[in-house]
């Protein structure tokens, strides 16, 4: 299974150095998404994203932490 890295870009950097495994890039997405909802909850909207790499290709995608309806 491929380890996937999710970087916090927003007013302070948070680099992810462990990275979790997920099956295939879709799981990682479901994942960051819950991510970023859970982050808005907790501290608010915030300018930035929610980058997501994948060990064996690199940068695959990345989710907004801020947007409008």
């Amino acid at each position: 299974m491929p380890r996937f890295f999710f970087h916090i870009i927003a007013e302070n950097t948070f680099l992810d150095d462990e990275g979790t495994s997920f099956s295939d890039d879709q799981e990682a997405m479901l994942h960051a998404r819950e991510l970023a909802v859970e982050m808005m909850r907790s501290i608010g909207v915030v300018k930035g994203a929610i980058v997501i790499e994948n060990e064996d290709s690199g940068g695959l995608f990345e989710v907004p932490l801020s947007w409008s309806n």
